[in-house]
């Protein structure tokens, strides 16, 4: 199961869309996508919507060529396979260098190598390699570790937010909110609830040109029953929910799986404009809610 699943089954189910007005040129593209239903809504009064429609669905394609570890001949599946890619795809190198951005100013607890236990699953615990440990340059990604693998579902779906964000504005439609689990919205007031997993309410925020993204470390649990959160260093979850509003929703999703398992005192002692990061709100394990930012 891809995060995606966890993200709208479990504790971080958000989606309560509340428009001002009813604007009947209003679009919807509804469509599948990283192991998930996928949604996009911008406005057109015209009739060439369905031309964006069918871009949507060939940038979908095209990311999962490049992100997804079931489809045997992505990027990254190569990678992982090899230990090395040469001339990779401009998206992959982007997203790790937001990823090693995103690992240096979290300690290292965001860690992509994290994959490593998952392999592991049925032998004894193991660590991940280390970010350390990976190679990142424009003509190739290089594995210092031949034991090294790398997932990016805590990242990449809400880059591909981003993305199919860019491609509406590159088509003239600046107004949008884009739904891969992760959030990005273009220009606009997108009102957006925020639930956990009993459908408890928890808050709501008003999205304009950034990025929201929760994450739910017990939604899902590995076959040894952890949570599918993995913290890199040991040790459990802190928190039942992290909800992160962002710059982008690349780094909402990254920083809601990071602070997932991080005490309050660290997470208040962070930067969180050099972090890109706008609010943070923190569910307890007993349900209390805490805002920051």
């Amino acid at each position: 199961m891809q995060r995606r699943h966890v993200i709208k089954l479990g504790a971080a189910a958000l989606g309560t869309l509340a428009l001002t007005r009813y604007n009947p040129s209003q679009r919807e593209w509804r469509g599948r996508g990283f192991g998930a239903d996928l949604s996009v809504i911008f406005h057109d009064s015209s009739d060439e919507y369905e031309g964006i429609f069918a871009a949507i669905e060939k940038e979908v394609d095209r990311l999962e060529q490049v992100f997804s570890l079931f489809r045997h001949h992505s990027a990254i599946s190569r990678l992982n396979r090899d230990g090395k890619l040469q001339d990779p795809p401009e998206d992959l190198v982007e997203l790790l260098e937001i990823s090693k951005e995103v690992w240096n100013l979290t300690d290292g607890v965001f860690d992509p190598t994290i994959q490593t236990v998952w392999r592991a699953e049925h032998r004894l615990p193991t660590r991940p390699s280390g970010f350390e440990t990976v190679e990142v340059r424009r003509d190739i990604i290089r594995y210092e570790n031949p034991d090294t693998a790398l997932t990016l579902n805590g990242i990449a779906q809400g880059y591909a937010s981003d993305q199919l964000s860019r491609l509406l504005r590159r088509q003239g439609h600046s107004a949008h909110l884009v739904n891969l689990g992760e959030y990005a919205a273009g220009d606009g007031d997108w009102r957006l609830g925020v639930e956990n997993g009993e459908a408890k309410r928890l808050t709501h925020t008003d999205l304009n040109n950034l990025g929201l993204a929760t994450s739910a470390p017990g939604a899902m649990t590995r076959a040894n029953g952890q949570a599918h959160i993995v913290q890199p260093f040991g040790g459990e979850p802190v928190w039942k929910t992290v909800t992160v509003q962002a710059r982008t929703s690349a780094l909402a999703d990254a920083y809601s799986t990071a602070l997932s398992l991080i005490p309050q005192e660290k997470i208040q002692a962070m930067d969180f404009e050099e972090m890109g990061i706008a609010k943070v709100w923190l569910e307890s394990q007993g349900g209390t809610m805490i805002r920051l930012g």
